[in-house]
């Protein structure tokens, strides 16, 4: 088979298991948008519209995007069920984390002034941006790494009394139907019970950083016949004990690189989840100056992962970040224009499914491009 036919080949079948889920009438539309999408990362529609052999009258494409005659969730959907049948997995690990856009205009879907929680250097404590939450699909790749796809992102709109934990919410149940076993990940930002309790009456499990000083104790221990409720509690965990307990010594291989960690754990029970059992793992690394970082306080609701089942699996989180960072920087998220936020969202979906696809077909088809003799 020729090198022209190996891309075809997949991509029209990928291509093909998305139509469905657009309306017949405006699928060689969509066709053509998502072929631009591929061809020319930018941002813009009409960089996209430029780079392909335009069919119909330019305002044809303006119309799909700006109607937004197709759902957004389907299409989110559709991707899902997409990824997981070129790459089968038992256990779906997925994150959710949001995102800001800095913003010139005043006006505009979602634009406000905003709390920047990065703290990036010659950026401002607040700026001018729209907010967007994003769940991805982590996919395990060949030589031990990990994909990060985007499935949908969600514009928060300043006109609603809700926030982030709101809009995680919608988007795990958008699709709990369309996994088997899902594990989220998540930052200490959306660790909270409001979030992980409907979550886990749905059976997801969760990993996720926490604050370092939040309130964990030790299961109490079996008491005697006594009056009254059985003790919820045992000793607290505080920076004393922290020091008495059995740390391990690891080497894996997490963010990159082979990091040298320090690693206390125990099951713990933590007051924020109103007395449930959870493993709560202190991760310290090793610096370049022989010193210890400041530790990492990780927790699970899964108590029978081990420790490093725990890091391994969290460090699969630190993929959205490069992932903002190509979607922000190389696929345009920075100059989508679009006047409304069903239409913005809509192109941002397209966007997604691009970025998806041409991610795919890379790893798909990696022995016929030998990148890894080029740059090891």
């Amino acid at each position: 088979m020729s090198l022209a036919a190996s891309v075809c080949l997949p991509l029209s079948e990928w291509i093909s298991f998305l139509l469905a889920l657009v309306p017949p009438r405006s699928r060689r539309t969509f066709v053509e948008l998502l072929n631009g999408r591929m061809l020319n990362p930018e941002g813009c529609a009409t960089r996209a519209i430029g780079a392909i052999c335009r069919e119909v009258h330019w305002t044809t494409y303006y119309k799909l995007i700006e109607r937004a005659h197709m759902s957004v969730a389907d299409l989110a959907i559709g991707l899902l069920q997409l990824v997981q049948c070129v790459f089968p997995v038992e256990l779906v690990n997925l994150i959710i984390d949001g995102t800001l856009v800095p913003r010139c205009a005043k006006t505009g879907p979602g634009i406000s002034i905003k709390h920047g929680h990065s703290h990036k250097a010659n950026r401002p404590t607040f700026l001018n941006s729209q907010c967007w939450v994003t769940l991805a699909l982590v996919v395990r790749v060949r030589m031990a790494s990990a994909l990060t796809v985007p499935i949908r992102s969600w514009l928060i709109e300043e006109s609603w009394q809700r926030g982030k934990l709101w809009v995680a919410r919608q988007l795990i149940d958008s699709i709990s139907g369309h996994v088997k076993e899902a594990c989220l990940l998540v930052n200490a930002w959306l660790m909270r019970r409001n979030l992980i309790f409907p979550l886990l009456e749905q059976r997801v499990r969760i990993i996720g950083q926490v604050l370092r000083d939040t309130a964990l104790y030790l299961p109490p221990k079996p008491e005697s016949m006594r009056c009254g409720q059985k003790r919820k509690y045992g000793l607290r965990i505080d920076s004393t004990m922290l020091e008495t307990m059995p740390a391990k010594k690891m080497k894996l291989m997490l963010y990159g690189e082979v990091q040298s960690l320090r690693v206390p754990s125990a099951i713990a029970v933590a007051r924020f989840l109103k007395g449930r059992q959870v493993r709560v793992v202190w991760c310290e690394m090793l610096q370049s100056d022989n010193t210890w970082w400041r530790p990492r306080l990780i927790l699970t609701t899964e108590t029978d992962l081990s420790t490093q089942e725990v890091l391994e699996i969290y460090a699969e989180r630190w993929g959205i970040e490069p992932l903002f960072r190509n979607l922000k920087r190389w696929w345009g998220v920075t100059n989508l224009w679009q006047q409304s936020k069903s239409a913005l969202e809509l192109w941002m979906q397209i966007r997604s499914i691009a970025y998806a696809l041409t991610q795919m077909l890379a790893l798909r088809l990696w022995e016929s491009f030998p990148l890894l003799e080029i740059a090891p």
